[in-house]
Order: C-alpha cells, then structure tokens, then sequence
C-alpha cells in the first residue's frame, strides 16, 4: 500500500512540475507576443490579463510543490 501511495505521490509531483513548467513557458510565449502588438490595444490589453492569471497560476503551482515538500528545482 505504501509503494502505491508512494508512486502516486511521485506522479502527482511530477504532473506538478510539468504544468509549473507549461506556465513559465506560456508566460514567455505571451510576454513575446504583448510587445508585438502594442498597436491593438484591445489585444494588448487581454494578453497583459492572461500574463497576469499564468503568473498567479505558476505561482499556485510553486505553493503546491513546495507544500509537497518537492525540491528547490522551482528558485
């Protein structure tokens, strides 16, 4: 039972790395794409928002690692 519990707890881990992971990237890809189209204020704007909710979001997902007691791969 403890193998199992085990495994999934290194699952679980690994699943929380990964999306930490896909946040960072997407909050590259979207910082690129907010200086490219300055000239679409209605874009620009929606872009800065979604920049915002990923920060907030990898931000969640730090505090779920950490809590978990994941290593310090994340500072």
């Amino acid at each position: 039972m403890d193998t199992h519990k085990s495994r999934a707890d290194k699952h679980l881990m690994d699943w929380r790395r990964d999306a930490h992971a896909m946040e960072e990237q997407a909050e590259t890809m979207l910082k690129s794409m907010h200086s490219r189209v300055e000239n679409y204020l209605e874009l620009h704007q929606r872009i800065q928002q979604h920049i915002e909710e990923t920060q907030t979001q990898e931000g969640l997902e730090r505090e779920c690692i950490e809590r978990s007691g994941g290593d310090n791969f994340l500072t």
